[in-house]
């Protein structure tokens, strides 16, 4: 399946009540004979919702994590998102132009936007206009969530952490896949999105990089989903939740097919 060139980063509207959250029930992702995700249902929010996802390559992973994010639509059942979404994918391509500005400019967009918005409803209830202070409270609160005061800051913090490059001007071509991937984690890290889906994050990275992350996944106050086969990893999320997924087939004798299986 071939996925549309879409932002890592994807902000998306508060719910009526001002929380955040991604919510999947009976979700269902049938390609050809096989139920690759069968009936899952799971629901994220923001602070520090854990869900490890496990199983063996090519069982759905990567899929329930594309699904969440909506660059999948389900055969069958629903996902409800509000608020800011980080995706890391396993993979990461260079195209033509874009740079190390490009991924912190895409990563700092939600915070800048929420900024944005603040400054212009202030103006306009300087000027008396009387639906502003709606504007006003709805950008305060979706500034504060993202404590976008502080968001620049935070990518640097990240950059260093995880040895990333982080010239603003470097075209992302120059770069290796792992120093590509590594800038492209420290930016979803520091942004502090309501969720994070992080697709094998420790891939291409180093045993200390990989205790420098792990480090910033506990203390992160997003919600986060990893699907990852790494063990090392697993045994130091050990107290989190778990969803295995793996293939089951979608006609015919199901006897013995595992099923996915929320913790």
């Amino acid at each position: 399946m071939n996925l549309p060139p879409t932002p890592d980063a994807m902000p998306l509207p508060a719910g009526a009540d001002g929380h955040a959250h991604i919510r999947a029930e009976g979700v269902t992702v049938t390609r050809g004979s096989r139920r690759v995700l069968d009936d899952v249902s799971v629901t994220l929010s923001p602070p520090r919702s854990r869900v490890a996802v496990v199983g063996e390559n090519g069982c759905g992973k990567t899929t329930l994590l594309h699904v969440l994010a909506g660059l999948i639509t389900p055969d069958e059942g629903t996902v409800h998102r509000t608020g800011t979404i980080g995706l890391a994918r396993q993979e990461l391509s260079a195209r033509d132009g874009e740079t190390v500005g490009t991924l912190t400019s895409e990563a700092l967009a939600a915070s800048l936007a929420a900024l944005a918005a603040l400054d212009e409803a202030a103006l306009a209830m300087a000027g008396g206009d009387p639906a502003a202070e709606g504007r006003y409270t709805a950008a305060l609160d979706a500034a504060s969530r993202l404590d976008a005061w502080d968001a620049e800051r935070r990518v640097d913090v990240a950059l260093e952490a995880l040895g990333a490059c982080a010239d603003r001007d470097r075209p992302l071509s120059t770069l290796s896949v792992g120093q590509r991937y590594r800038v492209r984690l420290a930016c979803l890290l520091g942004a502090r999105h309501d969720v994070l889906l992080l697709d094998e994050p420790t891939n291409h990275l180093s045993p200390a990089l990989v205790d420098e992350l792990t480090d910033a996944i506990r203390g992160t106050s997003a919600a986060v989903v990893v699907a990852t086969h790494d063990r090392q990893l697993l045994r130091d999320l050990a107290d989190w939740p778990r969803l295995e997924v793996g293939e089951t087939p979608a006609r015919g004798d199901r006897s013995g097919a595992s099923r996915p299986r929320g913790g």
